[in-house]
């Protein structure tokens, strides 16, 4: 079997679901994919010298089961690119960002939930993909998938849906340190004007992968649409871009059970 060079996946691995490929859900931490992998039945681990270890199994609501598997990214858009690329090329056809973020907008506090509609690429990364002009936008399925998980999962007054900001830098752009501290404020505060309710550091980056990786495949409404690639992110809400990452371990940990718990009911949508 071939294997991917950095996860150490091949297409044994991402099989399943009828030959529509495993939902993948894309932490960036490797502890939040096993937690994530908790929630599996039937789970196998497959390790990796770089720590972008996976779990594979099943998931099963209401008596019906898909075929999961839950890896890290890394941190930032270079990490989520190779990590992307390699699932997409091991077979993964639909592929959820369950990650972390912080809020732009002030209605949003740290314990609840954004799902994503696009972001703003505010990064390098993915203009090696496409040029800055093209939008990194969810599909509407993957979209309506996540939604409906929130709903399903109850937690419809946490949840928030919007565009959000992937950003290059952490402490500089979204917290304002440094010597361009002046004009990261004011950047966020257009942000805000703009309508961006999150920031986080990866999403552009899969929305972008899943465009140009599905392009040449578009169909109808009429047709399915299970050769396209499909991304989408839900991210729970760590603090604000005042933070300082001065955060509150026991919201951290509301907002990623919340962001868990819609992703998974929202995979089971997704495949439905």
């Amino acid at each position: 079997m071939s294997l991917q060079h950095h996860i150490a996946l091949g297409p044994e691995h991402l099989a399943g679901n009828e030959g529509l490929g495993r939902v993948v859900f894309l932490p960036g931490s490797k502890g939040r994919a096993e937690a994530i992998a908790s929630h599996f039945d039937d789970v196998s681990h497959v390790g990796n010298s770089r720590a972008l270890d996976s779990w594979r199994g099943t998931l099963t609501r209401d008596g019906r089961t898909i075929d999961v598997l839950s890896i890290s990214s890394g941190m930032g858009t270079p990490s989520t690119e190779i990590v992307v690329h390699e699932l997409i090329e091991a077979g993964a056809r639909r592929i959820v960002r369950v990650g972390s973020c912080g809020a732009l907008d002030p209605q949003i506090s740290a314990g609840q939930v954004a799902i994503l509609t696009g972001a703003v690429r505010d990064e390098l990364a993915t203009r090696h993909l496409a040029p800055v002009e093209f939008p990194a936008v969810a599909h509407p399925d993957a979209v309506a998938a996540m939604v409906a998980g929130a709903h399903a999962a109850g937690l419809a007054e946490q949840v928030f849906v919007g565009v959000g900001h992937t950003k290059a830098s952490l402490y500089a752009r979204e917290f304002h340190n440094g010597p361009l501290a002046d004009e990261h404020v004011a950047y966020a505060k257009v942000l805000r004007a703009c309508g961006a309710i999150v920031s986080d550091m990866e999403a552009a980056m899969l929305f972008i992968q899943a465009s140009v990786r599905s392009a040449g495949k578009a169909r109808p409404l009429s047709e399915s649409s299970a050769t396209q690639i499909q991304t989408a992110c839900v991210l729970g809400v760590y603090g604000n871009d005042d933070s300082q990452m001065k955060l509150d371990a026991e919201l951290c940990r509301l907002a990623d059970e919340r962001a868990i718990q819609t992703a998974i009911a929202g995979a089971m949508a997704w495949v439905g």
